[in-house]
């Protein structure tokens, strides 16, 4: 997995490990183009409870670049409306 330096540097502020991030990539239900080839990978809180793996895992979601192949950011999900645009169901 490859990661950009300002995915690295956001998934350390926000205590994410490579592990967790991997969990996100493998079991990520959600998948949302953003613009600029890039995508929003997440899991949902439906899946997320169905695994059991980490109470976090519905709460984290990941930028991917098609373009790059590699990790763009590492960013918490909010509740409410700050967080409602990467929650939207397609």
């Amino acid at each position: 997995m490859i990661h950009s330096d300002h995915s690295q540097i956001r998934a350390s502020q926000c205590g994410v490990t490579h592990r967790f991030i991997e969990e996100i990539l493998h079991h990520a239900d959600v998948e949302r183009p953003i613009g600029d080839n890039c995508t929003l990978l997440r899991v949902s809180r439906q899946r997320s409870a169905q695994l059991n793996i980490d109470d976090r895992l519905a709460r984290y979601a990941l930028i991917w670049s098609d373009d790059t192949a590699r990790i763009v950011t590492v960013m918490p999900l909010h509740d409410g409306p700050a967080g409602r645009r990467y929650r939207r169901k397609n």
